[in-house]
């Protein structure tokens, strides 16, 4: 039997990603460019970052070697190319999720990290709204209203798309 909050949890994450991206993939190439100017990252940057964490994440829950291969993201058509691949790592954490929990050793600077799988998962997810809030932040501070944040809450997703 499926974990209804799982499923809506991760059902959500993945729409969400997906309208925003969506979204930018629509703006003008200089609002891929924008930024706040005590951050430095744009927000191109900070969409690619999100797409690679996903792999990053994905890997360690596989026990693997993460690929932290970053592109440098200025354009409105980067961000439509990154919309499959970010697809692909919704679903698949999806189904790591699905799994029974398990420990993960891995490596950060300097030292060895041990965390649950649910660890990793939750962190996913709550990545990926961290980061989809930074972005809105950025349009907003610039005047560009695209991306509400309460349009794409768990409140919209589940009326817009009745799950």
């Amino acid at each position: 039997m499926e974990n209804l909050l799982v499923a809506k949890t991760f059902n959500h994450m993945s729409w969400a990603n997906n309208q925003v991206l969506k979204i930018l993939s629509q703006q003008p190439d200089e609002v891929i460019n924008l930024q706040l100017a005590d951050q430095g990252w744009t927000v191109g940057a900070i969409t690619d970052h999100l797409v690679q964490s996903q792999n990053m994440l994905i890997a360690r829950l596989l026990n693997e070697k993460p690929n932290r291969e970053t592109i440098e993201i200025n354009t409105a058509a980067q961000i439509a190319e990154l919309i499959p691949k970010c697809n692909q790592n919704d679903q698949k954490l999806f189904e790591l999720a699905q799994l029974p929990e398990q420990t993960h050793i891995f490596g950060k600077p300097g030292r060895e990290v041990e965390f649950f799988s649910s660890t990793i998962l939750a962190q996913a997810v709550h990545h990926a709204t961290e980061h989809r809030a930074q972005i809105a932040d950025i349009l907003t501070a610039s005047g560009n209203n695209s991306v509400v944040l309460d349009d794409y809450s768990v409140w919209a997703f589940e009326r817009t798309t009745k799950q």
